[in-house]
C-alpha cells in the first residue's frame, strides 16, 4: 500500500558521519527519470530557442569564471548552481546557450513527473497524480519560464525529489536535493535549515555534515559575489533594484503578492485544495499537514520580503504555488477515490475494471485540469517563438556585420535593456560593456523587442552612422571611432 511504503522510513540508530551525503547514491529510478528529462529536453531545441535576461547573463559568468575574469556588477541576481552548470558549458563554446536550455528545460520535465509521482504517494492515486501533472504541464507561467531557461523549474524539481525521496525513507537523498535547491533560491535556506535540524535530532545526519552544508551554500551564495563586484550581498541589493508595476509599489506589497499567488491557480485546483483540507482533517496525515504549512510559509515569507523592498517577481511564488497544485492533486485524487466507493459497486473497484476506471478517471481529470491553460497557449507558443527567432537571428548578423573583433574595435556597444547580457555573450564582452543609451563612437544593436514594436534604442545623440548588418528584427549600426570601421 502506498501509505505503508510512505511511512516505512529507515531506522538508523546513529548520526551518519560527513561522508553521508557522498553514499546518497541516486537509485536506478532517478539516474533513468534525469536521462529522459535531457533527452526530451533536447528534442524541444528543434524549435526557435533561446534563453531570457537572467540565463544569459548566467551563461556570460560562466565563461568568464573559466577566463579568471568574473564580472558581476551588473546584471541579475546570483544564482550558484546554474553558474556551476554554465562554467562547465562554457568549454564547448557557441553552444553554451542551448546546454544551459537543456538543462533548463530538463528540470522542469522531471518536475511533471515528481509531481505525480508525490501527489499520487500523498494519497492521491493515480488520478491525483495525474491531476498535479496536468494541471501543470502547460499552465503559461510555468510553460514559459521553462522554455526561456528560467531555473524554476530545477527549483521545484529539487524540491519535490527531497519530498518524494523523504516520503520513501531516504533521507540522505532528500537532504542533498534540499540542498540543491538552497542554492537556487534563498527563500529555501529556512527549510533546509530545520530540515537539517531535523535529521540531526533524528540522528541521521551528523551536525558536521548539515552545519559543513550550510556555510557551502552561504559561501557559493556570497565568495563569487565577492570576487565579481566586491561586495558580497549584491545578490540581495540587486533583487530590491525592482523595475516599475511590480508588487513592491503596490499600498500594501504583501497582500498584492498573495493575491499573484491566488491568480496562478485555476478555479478547478481552489476546489481541489478544498479537498485537500478534508483529506488532511479526515486522515489526520502529518506529512500533508508538514506541506501545506511549508506552502503556506514559504508564501508568507516572499510577501514580507515584498513588503521589505524586495521585487515580489511572479518567479519567487512558483515554488510554493507548485506544492500547492500538488497538494490539491493529491486532494482531487482522495475525492475521486472517496466517490468511487460510495457510487460504484465493489466488483467495479477491482480488477480489470478497476484499471479500466483508473484511465477513465485520469482522462477526465487531465482534461478538466489542462483546460484552463488552452486558450492561452497558442498567443503564448507565438510569443515564444518570436523571441527564439529573435536571438536565433542575433549571431549570423553579428558574422555579417564583421565579427566581434570588428565591432569592438569600432566602439562601444549598446543595445535594448532585455538583451544586454545575449549581446554581451556575441561579443565576448562583460555585461557591463554593453550600454543602454547610445553616444559615439557606438555599435548599437536596434531591435524590436517583440512584434510592431518601436526598434530600441535611439540613434538621436550617435550621429553620422551606417548600417552594418540587416535581419528581420534587428539592425546593426556603426558610428566608429577613427577609420576603425
Amino acid at each position: 500500500m502506498l501509505v505503508e511504503e510512505r511511512s516505512a522510513a529507515i531506522p538508523v540508530p546513529h548520526a551518519s558521519s560527513g561522508t553521508a551525503l557522498l553514499r546518497a547514491r541516486p537509485v536506478p529510478g532517478a539516474v533513468a527519470l534525469v536521462a529522459v528529462s535531457v533527452a526530451l529536453a533536447a528534442l524541444t531545441l528543434v524549435l526557435p530557442s533561446a534563453p531570457t535576461y537572467d540565463p544569459w547573463a548566467w551563461i556570460v559568468w560562466g565563461r568568464e569564471i573559466t577566463h579568471l575574469d568574473l564580472q558581476t556588477t551588473l546584471g541579475p541576481s546570483w544564482k550558484p548552481l546554474p553558474v556551476a552548470f554554465t562554467t562547465v558549458f562554457s568549454l564547448f563554446g557557441p553552444v553554451a546557450p542551448d546546454l544551459w536550455l537543456v538543462v533548463a528545460r530538463a528540470g522542469a520535465i522531471a518536475a511533471l513527473v515528481l509531481a505525480f509521482r508525490v501527489a499520487r504517494r500523498l494519497g492521491g492515486g493515480v488520478v491525483g497524480g495525474v491531476i498535479a501533472a496536468a494541471a501543470l504541464v502547460i499552465l503559461p507561467w510555468w510553460f514559459r519560464n521553462a522554455a526561456l531557461g528560467n531555473s524554476e523549474g530545477l527549483i521545484v524539481a529539487f524540491l519535490l525529489a527531497a519530498i518524494d525521496r523523504e516520503l520513501a525513507g531516504r533521507r540522505r537523498f532528500a537532504f542533498a536535493m534540499a540542498v540543491c535547491a538552497a542554492l537556487l533560491r534563498p527563500e529555501a535556506w529556512p527549510f533546509l535549515a530545520l530540515y537539517g535540524l531535523f535529521l540531526m535530532w533524528r540522528r541521521e545526519l551528523s551536525p558536521r555534515l548539515v552545519i559543513g552544508a550550510g556555510i557551502g551554500v552561504l559561501a557559493l551564495w556570497t565568495l563569487p559575489e565577492w570576487w565579481g563586484s566586491g561586495d558580497p550581498l549584491r545578490a540581495m541589493h540587486r533583487a530590491k533594484d525592482v523595475n516599475a508595476g511590480a508588487p513592491t509599489y503596490a499600498d500594501n506589497p504583501a497582500l498584492e503578492t498573495l493575491r499573484e499567488a491566488r491568480a496562478m491557480l485555476s478555479t478547478q485546483l481552489l476546489v481541489a485544495l478544498g479537498a485537500a483540507a478534508a483529506m488532511l482533517v479526515a486522515r489526520r496525515d502529518r506529512m500533508i499537514a508538514v506541506l501545506a504549512v511549508m506552502a503556506v510559509a514559504w508564501l508568507a515569507l516572499v510577501a514580507y520580503m515584498t513588503s521589505d523592498g524586495f521585487s515580489g517577481n511572479q518567479r519567487y511564488l512558483i515554488a510554493p504555488v507548485v506544492l500547492t497544485i500538488v497538494l490539491a492533486g493529491a486532494g482531487g485524487g482522495w475525492l475521486a477515490q472517496r466517490a468511487a466507493e460510495l457510487v460504484l459497486p465493489h466488483r467495479v473497484r477491482t480488477g480489470a475494471a478497476a484499471t479500466a476506471l483508473a484511465v477513465v478517471a485520469s482522462a477526465a481529470a487531465a482534461a478538466l485540469f489542462v483546460s484552463p491553460s488552452v486558450d492561452r497557449f497558442s498567443l503564448m507558443m507565438d510569443n515564444l517563438q518570436y523571441q527564439g527567432d529573435l536571438l536565433d537571428e542575433l549571431p549570423g548578423l553579428v558574422r555579417d556585420a564583421g565579427g566581434a573583433a570588428r565591432l569592438n574595435a569600432c566602439g562601444d556597444p549598446y543595445t535594448g535593456p532585455f538583451l544586454v547580457p545575449a549581446v554581451a555573450w556575441y561579443l565576448h564582452r562583460h555585461t557591463a560593456d554593453v550600454h543602454l543609451a547610445p553616444s559615439t563612437p557606438a555599435v548599437v544593436f536596434r531591435v524590436r523587442t517583440i512584434p510592431q514594436s518601436r526598434p530600441i534604442p535611439t540613434l538621436r545623440d550617435v550621429g553620422d552612422t551606417r548600417s552594418l548588418a540587416t535581419g528581420d528584427n534587428w539592425r546593426i549600426v556603426a558610428a566608429c571611432r577613427g577609420s576603425a570601421g
